[in-house]
C-alpha cells in the first residue's frame, strides 16, 4: 500500500507527539520538526507509510539523541494491558464461542495504540476491550478456523506493546507447536519488541519467539532478516496484526490473514470498509 496525500498530516501530527516526549528545548524541537518537514517534501510516494515512518523516526531518534522516545509509554501500555487481562480472559473462556471471542479480543487489543489514542485511562481502555466482545468481526471466521486446524506452520506477526498481551487469547486457541510469534527488531513508535513479548507471556504459548530484524512499524520484507524471510515464505498461514502490517504486506503473495481495526480513513478506504471496523481480512483473488 503506497503513501497517499491524506497520510502526510498524520506524519506531522506523530512528529509533534514524539517531540513532546523528548528532552529538548524549544529551539531544538523546532530544528527537528523542520528537518522532518524537509524530508516529507522529498518523499517517494511508492513507499508504504511504515517505510516513511521508519525513516522519519530514525532521524528524530538521532537528532534528539534518544534511542527509544516511546519507552515510557510502552511500559505504561504493557502494565495497563496486564492489569486488564484477567477479567477479559475469563469473559473469553465463558463465551459460547471461545475461538470467535479470542479473535474479537485480539482485534480489540489493537485499540490500545498510543500512536492513535493518546493517554487512555484504565476505564477507557477497559471500555474499548469490552466493546470488542460485542463488536462483530467482518470476515469468514469459520474458514479461518479451518485453516488454523490444517496448517502445518503458522507465523503470527505482532503489533504494539500492550496490544500483544491480548494476542495471548488467540494464541491459546492455536496449536502451540506450530506457531512462531514475531515482533519488531528495534524500537519504533510503540511497537512491541522481544522484551515486551516475554513480559506478556507470549514465549510460553508458542514454539518460537523471534524478531524480524527490522525496525519499521510494519513488515517490510526487503529490510527484514534472512531468517525471518525464510519463515515468512515457508509458512502455511500468516496472521498479521494491525494497520502497519496491512500497509506493508497487502500486496505480498502468501496466505495472509490480517486482523486489525480500521483506525485510519486511508486504510478503511483502501480495504473498502467503515472506519473503526473490526476486520479479519484477506485480499480477494488470493
Amino acid at each position: 500500500m503506497d503513501i497517499q496525500l491524506d497520510c502526510l498530516p498524520c506524519f506531522v501530527k506523530q512528529t509533534l507527539s514524539v517531540l513532546r516526549m523528548v528532552d529538548a528545548d524549544e529551539a531544538e524541537k523546532e530544528r527537528i520538526l523542520r528537518r522532518v518537514l524537509e524530508q516529507l517534501s522529498h518523499i517517494d510516494f511508492a513507499q508504504s507509510p511504515p517505510q516513511l515512518a521508519q525513516d522519519i523516526h530514525a532521524q528524530i531518534r538521532q537528532l534528539a539523541d534518544n534511542p527509544d522516545p516511546y519507552a515510557v509509554h510502552k511500559r505504561r501500555d504493557q502494565e495497563l494491558a496486564l492489569r486488564l487481562y484477567p477479567p477479559v480472559e475469563q469473559q473469553v473462556r465463558d463465551s459460547e464461542q471461545p475461538f470467535y471471542a479470542a479473535v474479537q479480543m485480539a482485534i480489540a487489543g489493537n485499540s490500545l495504540d498510543h500512536g492513535v489514542y493518546h493517554d487512555l485511562s484504565e476505564e477507557q481502555a477497559l471500555a474499548l476491550l469490552e466493546q470488542g466482545l460485542v463488536t462483530p468481526v467482518q470476515g469468514d471466521l469459520a474458514a479461518f478456523q479451518r485453516e488454523v486446524e490444517r496448517a502445518r506452520s503458522i507465523l503470527y506477526l505482532g503489533d504494539n506493546a500492550g496490544e500483544i498481551v491480548f494476542d495471548r487469547l488467540l494464541l491459546q486457541q492455536l496449536p502451540r507447536e506450530k506457531v512462531t510469534y514475531v515482533v519488531r527488531g528495534g524500537p519504533i513508535i510503540n511497537d512491541a519488541q522481544l522484551q515486551d513479548a516475554r513480559e506478556a507471556g507470549i514465549d510460553r504459548l508458542v514454539a518460537t519467539l523471534m524478531d524480524n530484524g527490522d525496525d519499521s512499524p510494519g513488515t517490510v520484507l526487503s529490510r527484514c532478516s534472512a531468517g525471518f524471510r525464510e519463515k515468512f515464505h515457508n509458512a502455511d498461514l500468516i496472521i498479521a496484526k494491525g494497520q502497519g502490517n496491512y500497509e506493508t504486506l497487502s500486496d505480498e503473495p502468501g496466505n495472509i490473514v490480517f486482523l486489525l481495526k480500521a483506525k485510519c480513513p486511508v486504510v478503511a478506504t483502501h480495504i473498502g470498509c467503515d472506519l473503526g471496523a473490526s476486520l479479519l481480512y484477506r485480499r480477494s483473488g488470493r
